[in-house]
């Protein structure tokens, strides 16, 4: 279960600032490992994994991703975790 709070997403307990998500996102479009871009950012692989999951099951691509405000960039992950 996913719990929104004002530019974080929970998931496995930990609230991650979308900032942080943008962060992923860019490196991703960088071409960055998933381990790699776990490093920088200092999170686990598997939340690495399983935001680019969520986040690739969308309906927008990476680089309208990067655009969204930080609240419709949450909605959007969270709109994708609810479809499962």
């Amino acid at each position: 279960m996913n719990i929104s709070l004002p530019n974080r997403t929970l998931m496995a307990g930990k609230a991650k600032p979308m900032s942080q998500i943008k962060q992923l996102l860019r490196l991703h479009k960088q071409g960055h490992s998933i381990k790699s871009g776990a490093r920088s950012l200092g999170i686990s692989k598997n939340t690495v994994k399983s935001y680019l999951i969520k986040l690739a099951t969308g309906k927008l691509p990476l680089s309208e991703l990067l655009d969204l405000e930080d609240p419709v960039l949450e909605n959007n992950i969270l709109c994708v975790s609810n479809r499962k």
